[in-house]
């Protein structure tokens, strides 16, 4: 068995992750153009050694207990995706720098490429957004794809040299997943909701952009999911206070939680897509968002927010990869659960102040506009797992075009077909975390009443289940709370029933 010290090893691996996420902040906020990644790898390389990799395996195989054995599988997954992203960290400065100084010229003026999304999802003439999408996907195809076929062939050879037959077989072996079995779940999915959604889908998108679905481009989503109409009620200024305000009706003080600090400022190359960087696990979180104006604004701050008072109520005790590793689709599951407050009409009404009728016409879109994102993340998964097969990348373009458009029955251009991926099939993480928060909210709605976000007795419940961190994966929080692991059907009929009711 080859020798590595695994109090040195978790410790230079949480100073890497802190590092990592910090870099990312800095850049992403846009407070730091250039993106240093390969710096960070380079003076933490030799985590991710081949003889490491082996070694942690080996030690897994021999681990005395279960929590050992679950601390050794996750520092497995890590040692793994950081040895194949050491390859290309090179790559990951260059996409990153690439797409912060990339512009596109609308009417004669410069847009940088990350604000110009802002500026697609709050356009509402359709033949000025399909300019903004076409020149969008310009930059995308000219100046990031060269750049993204590169990495993602790195990626691919990476796998095969650790001894998997492709990039799908690495990663199912260090999530222990079968992914065919949520493909599966999600194909079941898509047939249960097929006429649902084009129905009233279509309808949607006709009443409120006068755009028939076949005649309709993924940029129309954008526009549509903008929902302009509701902005009196979700006005950028309140945010924060209301953020602030309905964790305190839980018995959660972001002003007393100095852990967590609140980025909302807007500046020039701050990227459109809100995150949460996890610095330091529960001490310095940082929650970012891009403030544009309307209901996105509040869906991303409060799925943001789920995740920073998550780490910021883990344990301080837990062993890292409890606090730092795990499986991630506990921390999107918590998330969901905050951002899915846009979908009680209990909480618009409560907080926001809107009529019944409103709140029901509002809770009628947010439900359709889920089920949208499901139906892209159920082809996502489908075009990901034939990406990743081992077979290359000639002729993935046209097929990402019509998986995705199949799904959402909406033209989708071919040339995000390597930019619309996330690393690790992280989108797995996002399909298990919807299932697995319409099971929470089902458990905490007979538990807590359906004004569960008034109640302390329910903040004391998640903050207890979150100071575990990722210690326990979905299924295991859903045996504990009388599940019997991940069942999609609480998904599927809750969003049936939502929208087939309207409003």
């Amino acid at each position: 068995m080859l020798n590595i010290d695994m109090e040195k090893y978790r410790q230079n691996a949480q100073d890497f992750l802190s590092e990592l996420d910090k870099e990312y902040y800095l850049h992403y906020s846009g407070l730091k153009e250039d993106l240093n990644i390969a710096n960070i790898y380079n003076r933490y390389g030799s985590l991710f050694s081949l003889d490491n990799f082996k070694a942690i395996i080996d030690l897994k195989k021999s681990a005395c207990s279960d929590d050992e054995a679950k601390k050794l599988s996750y520092l497995t997954r890590f040692c793994g995706e950081g040895l194949i992203e050491n390859c290309a960290k090179e790559l990951v400065d260059k996409i990153g720098e690439q797409e912060a100084k990339a512009a596109i010229d609308i009417e004669g003026q410069q847009v940088s490429y990350r604000f110009s999304d802002v500026l697609l999802a709050n356009e509402a003439d359709k033949a000025k957004r399909d300019l903004i999408d076409d020149k969008r996907s310009s930059v995308t195809k000219n100046t990031l794809n060269p750049l993204l076929t590169q990495y993602w062939q790195a990626m691919h050879s990476q796998a095969k040299e650790l001894g998997f037959s492709s990039y799908r077989k690495l990663f199912e072996f260090l999530k222990g997943q079968d992914f065919s079995i949520l493909e599966d779940s999600m194909n079941n999915l898509l047939e249960q909701t097929e006429d649902i959604y084009t129905e009233h889908f279509g309808n949607l998108l006709k009443n409120e952009l006068g755009i028939s679905l076949p005649d309709s481009r993924r940029s129309d989503f954008a526009y549509l999911r903008r929902a302009a109409k509701y902005d009196r009620y979700f006005k950028k200024e309140i945010l924060v206070s209301l953020f602030k305000d309905t964790l305190l009706g839980m018995g959660f003080d972001l002003d007393r939680q100095p852990n967590i600090i609140l980025d909302v400022s807007e500046r020039k190359n701050k990227s459109p897509r809100a995150f949460c960087a996890t610095v330091k696990v529960p001490g310095e979180i940082y929650l970012v968002v891009m403030p544009k104006g309307g209901q996105d604004d509040f869906e991303a701050m409060f799925h943001e927010g789920g995740h920073a008072e998550h780490f910021a109520n883990t344990k301080e005790n837990l062993d890292f990869e409890f606090k730092f590793l795990g499986d991630n689709a506990v921390t999107e599951g918590y998330a969901f659960t905050l951002e899915h407050l846009m979908q009680s009409t209990m909480w618009l009404s409560g907080f926001l102040k809107m009529a019944p009728d409103m709140s029901k016409r509002f809770v009628y879109f947010s439900n359709i506009s889920k089920l949208w994102f499901l139906r892209r993340y159920a082809a996502k998964l489908k075009y990901e797992l034939m990406l990743h097969d081992g077979k290359g990348l000639a002729g993935r373009d046209e097929i990402y075009s019509q998986v995705l458009g199949d799904a959402v029955m909406m033209s989708y251009g071919p040339q995000d077909y390597l930019k619309d991926v996330d690393e690790g099939f992280y989108c797995t993480n996002y399909i298990r975390a919807w299932i697995f928060e319409a099971q929470l909210k089902d458990y905490m709605c007979r538990k807590f009443g359906y004004e569960w976000f008034a109640q302390k007795k329910a903040g004391s419940f998640l903050k207890e289940i979150w100071s575990y961190g990722q210690k326990y994966g979905p299924e295991e929080v859903l045996c504990q709370l009388d599940f019997r692991g991940l069942d999609i059907s609480y998904l599927v009929e809750n969003l049936k029933e939502q929208i087939s009711t309207g409003p």
